[in-house]
């Protein structure tokens, strides 16, 4: 079956979108001796503004084709990193709060003396444990787009009576298993059939096309969870584990000077009260909602506001700055 009927998908996968680029299949090894896969996107120029992209999960470095053009247009570098288990890098044990010593030594490794971060999803609360251990000297601005939050702020609203220890099991034996269930596969055409079934709204279907310029190509998607699960479920499980557990630092220990978060009010996979319970604990002023948005949609008006922001590079044109 494909995705959810037998139909397959709209069009086949192009091979050629689903082929790597030698840019896209870097590594570094650690001190450690571990690997950390990730991929250069966006501008070339060695002192244009250095942005860290954290995927989602699942996910895999790959998700910085998105941006390759936006970043390359507005001169930003764009350097996607692949989380351990994803993609190029080792499978390790390795929590939140070790996850910036990974980020600083990359940039160690490519001589990136200052930088900024953008955290996805499930890549938010890695972009807040930098803004947490990284220091200011740097790490210039966090910002976090739909990101998860912790079993906590959950608790806070939705699953009052429930423990924390309960939900986290939960969420590690039954909830990571639904989550990665739809893209176990290894065929090409199998998996766009699920991402095409996934999208629901007239807004996320425009996301999908496949016009050989557009930034939001599936064949891309496609690629980038073939990627995510390169070496089978074991990143996505560490992922989901990591995240569920104790996150090892307390929220109000960030500086949230330089943290921004965004959300759409109608994201169901992280639901607006997380980025709320979030935004407290960080002060508040952090977050700003956007209105009709889902955790897909956002992007389809934002991204040069997003990537721009996080860049320093404010000259936002007049129809993303009005949205």
């Amino acid at each position: 079956m494909f995705g959810n009927s037998d139909n397959p998908p709209s069009s086949p996968p192009n091979p050629a979108r689903l082929a790597l680029r030698p840019e896209e299949c870097q590594k570094l090894t650690l001190p450690d001796t571990r690997d950390l896969g990730f991929a250069f996107y966006g501008s070339t120029a060695p002192f244009d503004p250095v942005i860290f992209l954290f995927h989602g999960m699942p996910g895999s470095r790959i998700v910085g084709r998105s941006w390759h053009k936006i970043c390359k247009e507005i001169g930003a570098r764009l350097i996607a990193i692949d989380r351990p288990g994803c993609g190029l890098s080792t499978l390790a044990d390795r929590g939140l709060t070790d996850w910036p010593e990974d980020v600083v030594n990359l940039a160690d490794h490519l001589g990136i003396e200052q930088f900024n971060i953008i955290g996805a999803s499930g890549g938010g609360p890695f972009a807040l444990a930098c803004a947490r251990f990284i220091p200011k000297e740097r790490l210039r601005s966090t910002t976090v787009v739909c990101g998860i939050g912790p079993v906590e702020s959950l608790l806070s609203w939705r699953l009052m009576g429930i423990t924390s220890w309960t939900l986290r099991v939960v969420a590690r034996y039954l909830i990571l298993p639904s989550i990665m269930s739809p893209y176990l596969t290894k065929d090409p055409a199998r998996l766009k059939r699920v991402l095409e079934d996934q999208c629901k709204t007239p807004e996320e279907k425009a996301l999908i096309n496949n016009d050989s310029g557009s930034e939001t190509n599936l064949d891309d998607a496609v690629a980038q969870f073939l990627e995510a699960f390169a070496q089978g479920t074991g990143g996505c499980i560490q992922d989901g584990t990591v995240l569920a557990r104790n996150w090892g630092f307390d929220l109000k220990e960030v500086n949230s000077e330089r943290v921004w978060l965004m959300h759409g009010d109608q994201d169901t996979h992280a639901p607006v009260k997380m980025a709320q319970w979030i935004d407290e604990r960080l002060g508040g002023g952090t977050l700003r909602i956007l209105e009709g948005k889902t955790h897909f949609t956002i992007w389809k008006d934002h991204s040069e506001e997003i990537f721009r922001r996080s860049a320093g590079v404010e000259n936002v044109t007049e129809s993303h700055a009005a949205q």
